[in-house]
């Protein structure tokens, strides 16, 4: 990700079992030192498909500028939380995404 544009992030989870449709709420978490955002709801747009067996679950989350100016360069971690109707819980692994720097660091109109 370069800082103060405005990425579309692609998260895929392939599993056997795994349906997020199934799930009450997801949650896109990218954290980085003291910075922590979330995005749910309509923040993310999420579809379901299945191939060979498992479903492929992919959760697309969009960053205004102000959104990736928050983060400064180097490296966030995202990870995908979920929660069921009967208040269980699940998450996905972590992982890393690299941030560089742009040369105009403000919000562009």
């Amino acid at each position: 990700m370069i800082r103060g544009t405005t990425p579309t992030f692609t998260l895929n989870m392939f599993d056997e079992q795994l349906d997020l449709r199934d799930a009450s709420n997801v949650y896109a978490t990218f954290k980085q030192k003291n910075v922590l955002l979330t995005k749910t709801g309509n923040d993310l747009n999420i579809t379901v498909t299945q191939e060979s067996g498992s479903y492929k679950n992919t959760v697309e989350v969009y960053f205004t500028q102000t959104e990736s100016l928050e983060f400064t360069c180097g490296s966030i971690e995202v990870q995908l939380n979920w929660t069921y109707a009967d208040g269980s819980r699940a998450c996905s692994n972590i992982v890393n995404i690299a941030v560089s720097n742009n040369l105009v660091g403000s919000v562009l109109q």
